[in-house]
């Protein structure tokens, strides 16, 4: 997005398009989910939708920030759930619910390996800011005893993101998987 300052009409347009990119990416795939389909639905021209977003790519790498974003307000809320192995297994209870988010965030973490994909910032980005936050719980955890002294928090930060990214892609597969149970054992795992 080119400036994230919009006034409240604008914002609300750019929550709109957003929303319309992930229905037509659910429905019809990522080869459907054009620029123009996108605008067409969102009920605005081209030219105006690209006054959003510079690029399919990033649009739909904006779809998965705008989640994230969503995702971590829940995580720093008053009385919210604080382990992140348990954050992230309510997390991907909802992802359940909501198989075209999953399947995007699959996609584009493939495509961000490309240092030119507008996804790669994004999921660099993304994923060393959850290695800190979960490392950090860890240390936290090994201080109060509820971890073992000897686990290498930033591995046990890395291999929880594994898990996590992991199991998605193989509920994807087979949503017969109950991914926060994996999750939480992995977790249970990694910290005893």
């Amino acid at each position: 997005m080119r400036d994230r300052n919009l006034y409240p009409k604008g914002a609300a347009k750019r929550d709109e398009i957003l929303r319309v990119t992930l229905e037509i990416f659910g429905r019809e795939g990522e080869r459907a989910t054009t620029l123009r389909r996108v605008a067409g639905e969102s009920g605005i021209s081209l030219t105006g939708l690209m006054h959003y977003f510079a690029s399919k790519d990033d649009l739909l790498t904006e779809v998965l920030r705008a989640g994230d974003e969503a995702a971590e307000a829940r995580y720093r809320a008053p009385g919210a759930e604080s382990d992140p192995g348990e954050f992230l297994a309510r997390s991907l209870t909802a992802n359940t619910a909501n198989s075209p988010r999953v399947r995007l965030y699959v996609t584009l973490a493939a495509a961000s390996i490309d240092p030119a994909h507008p996804a790669h910032a994004y999921f660099r980005k993304r994923f060393a800011l959850l290695r800190d936050g979960i490392a950090e719980h860890v240390v936290s955890e090994q201080g109060e005893g509820r971890a073992a002294p000897g686990l290498d928090p930033r591995f046990a930060a890395s291999a929880l993101i594994a898990a996590s990214d992991g199991i998605q892609l193989q509920w994807l597969s087979d949503p017969s998987i109950d991914m926060a149970a994996h999750i939480r054992r992995v977790w249970r795992a990694l910290l005893a």
